[in-house]
């Protein structure tokens, strides 16, 4: 059954604070949407923080032809929330996320498969790859909707995962129970690594006006491979740089390093993340501690890839010159 427009709207903000609170997303990082007729959804505009958004500032979108009504823009990816709307008639309410666990066994490409889940079926299936907001990525999610009508879930490959319930609160039953089962996954396959830490002398290398240190198990261990990392998940490369660098334990070589970036590994240390504000540099050590866990999984299936130079370049263009923008 379609939500009134009146309780669309107001359920969509109310989402937008508990995936919030949950962990689930941070900033504007994936988007909420709620099927308000057979024919339309309401879903969060572009580029707004979910802690400021208003019902008034949500925008309709017919599930057809993608056209909107509304005084700002639908989220870039309306078109995966109109194929789960289109081939899923009992679905009222989509979220897609970037939560960390999921986003990490995404970079596979590979299904999680031999579950008994009661919410999540016996397969979850993973879609190809498609650049953020394309029509191929939007392709490629429906294809595996389809392919798997009993999964109301789906894994977005180096990006993320959508969820599709009945209603609210079995959306965000889904994703709760895909966030478990991944990171089993994650633990059941990765190598972990024992916490050390900095000298602080260290945290003032580079000119950003905030820095904050990226010192979990997962940073620690790939930075102890003195290797560049370079991006499996399109967030990373939008936020910390095409890639992350491995610098020695010295000031003059973290900041050359630095240079262009918001993130630069630290030979047997973790990482250096950096930011205009606190919440700037927060938000690159989240994602730099998810990249480097989203590495370590991806030894589990050898040939896994990272994105090409190309597509990280491109995304990194696109958020510097737009979505940080947006934000402030």
């Amino acid at each position: 059954m379609a939500y009134t427009e009146t309780e669309a709207r107001g359920l969509v903000i109310e989402a937008g604070h508990r995936l919030l609170e949950s962990g689930l997303i941070a900033r504007t990082w994936g988007n909420i949407s709620a099927r308000v007729s057979e024919t339309e959804f309401i879903i969060t505009p572009s580029g707004m923080a979910y802690d400021t958004l208003r019902p008034d500032d949500l925008v309709r979108v017919n599930i057809t032809d993608l056209s909107h009504e509304g005084k700002g823009r639908p989220s870039s990816e309306k078109g995966v929330h109109a194929a789960a709307y289109r081939l899923r008639g009992e679905v009222n309410f989509v979220i897609h996320t970037h939560q960390d666990a999921a986003s990490v066994v995404s970079v596979t490409g590979r299904d999680v498969a031999g579950l008994n889940d009661p919410l999540l079926g016996a397969r979850v299936p993973c879609a190809g790859y498609g650049l953020p907001s394309t029509r191929k990525l939007t392709a490629n999610v429906e294809a595996a909707l389809a392919a798997y009508p009993d999964s109301p879930a789906v894994l977005m490959k180096h990006h993320g995962t959508l969820c599709a319930g009945r209603d609210f609160d079995n959306a965000f039953a889904i994703a709760d129970a895909l966030e478990k089962v991944c990171a089993a996954v994650i633990r059941d396959s990765a190598p972990v690594a024992a916490r050390l830490t900095i000298p602080e002398a260290l945290l003032a290398a580079g000119d950003a006006k905030c820095v904050v240190w990226a010192g979990g198990p997962a940073a620690v261990a790939v930075s102890r491979e003195g290797r560049t990392l370079r991006p499996l998940l399109d967030d990373l490369a939008q936020i910390a740089g095409t890639d992350v660098r491995c610098a020695n334990p010295d000031p003059g070589d973290i900041a050359r390093k630095l240079r262009g970036r918001n993130a630069v590994l630290v030979r047997g240390y973790g990482a250096i993340c950096t930011g205009d504000t606190g919440s700037d540099a927060e938000a690159v050590r989240m994602i730099v501690e998810k990249g480097c866990r989203a590495r370590l999984y991806a030894e589990t299936a050898p040939g896994t890839r990272p994105l090409s130079p190309a597509d990280a370049a491109l995304q990194r263009l696109i958020y510097l010159k737009k979505y940080s923008k947006l934000k402030k």
